[in-house]
């Protein structure tokens, strides 16, 4: 099941799950970043816990469908159509 599930996540052109709690963790939506706590930002469970909790209660966003939104991200960052920011 683990093996179906990196499959999974390479066809969306990601490396793993970590890869997508970081970055997912290092957004900022409206302004304000979805994690502010360095505790939490050093912790991969308490950072995957925030992430969440934070798009399911945002947005309505289960866990499963977090990946697609990651390589979105991912996809738009590598085009230049979308850039971090300080």
């Amino acid at each position: 099941m683990a093996n179906e599930k990196e499959s999974n996540l390479q066809a969306l052109g990601l490396k793993s799950a970590l890869e997508v709690i970081d970055i997912l963790g290092a957004l900022k939506i409206d302004g304000a970043p979805i994690i502010s706590d360095e505790k939490v930002i050093l912790n991969q469970q308490l950072k995957a816990e925030a992430i969440f909790k934070y798009f399911g209660a945002k947005f309505g966003v289960k866990p499963n469908e977090l990946p697609y939104i990651a390589a979105l991200i991912k996809r738009k960052l590598k085009t230049g159509e979308l850039r971090f920011s300080n």
